[in-house]
């Protein structure tokens, strides 16, 4: 069954049942929510707080990768680290219904973090800190990041596809040959001889301002890797950046030592999301719900303009760890 045809099987009631297999009893008001990658859903609870239900798209972890997940969100819940972790109903987290995985969380409202607020930005450094402290033990089954290896399988599928207009693969594959280089270079400089359990996808859209206090959301990407990754996401195109990055590195502080040499590894990470970003669309293109909410990814003008932000990389090379 293909990811496609499992999604579209999410009607209201088969989400529905799905909730209700756990125990739970709905008042069948269901709103869904922001998510690609997944299926997600706020979905009401009679006499309750609604909560969260998340379908895992097939395929993408093994059961263990998502064990892990829950695992480790259920530990730093235990040691007072603001996130939110899954509900357990019965000693179990991960539950299946029709062929599809899913688990149930807590709603938490509040507002995302605002990205030029230098007070925030130190909350979320502390915050990041916090975590780290808490994950100190690599994860077994989670993937260990590899920037060069990302970049790679990334812009082999952007070349060989059919979205890629003809007329620029030249220069696309030049443009990434040299940043592919560039980013080896950089990684030749420093990469740690130990990786740490990062969030692995910390922008804004997943921290949340609750009851005076910032939550991490969202730890499907969690993996081993370097602290930076969770540090740049924060940096925003303003008149002072490095300010922003003094906040949210003095807030880490807080917690733990920041290795500054890991700041040469933005301008890798940097490129590898732009890379693996078209190259996620790409991949998902078959998903009606990308169809709809990118309909710009199959145009001209959608990668002439990626081109030029990969351009923009190269000239921005190396502005934040100088």
């Amino acid at each position: 069954m293909s990811a496609t045809h499992t999604f579209s099987s999410l009607i209201p009631d088969v989400i529905l049942d799905a909730v209700e297999s756990t125990g739970l009893w709905s008042d069948s008001r269901i709103y869904p929510l922001n998510s690609y990658e997944n299926r997600v859903y706020q979905v009401g609870i009679e006499d309750s707080s609604p909560i969260i239900a998340k379908f895992y798209r097939p395929g993408r972890w093994d059961e263990a990768q998502i064990r892990e997940e829950h695992d480790i969100l259920l530990a730093l819940k235990e040691r007072g680290v603001p996130v939110v972790a899954p509900l357990v109903f019965e000693n179990e987290t991960l539950f299946q219904h029709n062929d599809i995985q899913f688990n149930l969380s807590p709603k938490l409202t509040g507002q995302h973090p605002e990205a030029d607020n230098l007070d925030q930005l130190y909350q979320v450094g502390e915050l990041i800190g916090q975590l780290h402290q808490a994950m100190s033990t690599p994860f077994t089954h989670r993937i260990s990041v590899s920037p060069l290896r990302q970049i790679e399988r990334a812009a082999a599928g952007i070349l060989a596809s059919d979205y890629l207009p003809q007329q620029l693969k030249p220069e696309y594959q030049k443009q990434i040959s040299r940043l592919y280089e560039m980013s080896a270079a950089q990684l030749n400089i420093y990469w740690p001889t130990q990786l740490r359990p990062v969030h692995g996808d910390s922008h804004r859209s997943n921290l949340m301002l609750h009851n005076d206090q910032f939550h991490l959301l969202d730890f499907d990407d969690c993996q081993n890797g370097v602290a930076v990754q969770d540090l740049w996401l924060h940096l925003t195109q303003t008149e002072n950046p490095r300010q922003q990055l003094s906040e949210i590195i003095e807030g880490y502080e807080s917690y733990l030592p920041f290795d500054t040499r890991e700041l040469g590894l933005i301008d890798v990470f940097k490129t590898a999301r732009i890379i693996h970003y078209a190259a996620w669309l790409q991949q998902r293109w078959h998903d009606p719900a990308f169809v709809k909410a990118f309909p710009w990814f199959a145009s001209d003008e959608y990668w002439v303009n990626h081109l030029n932000e990969l351009k923009s990389c190269e000239l921005e090379w190396g502005s934040m760890s100088r």
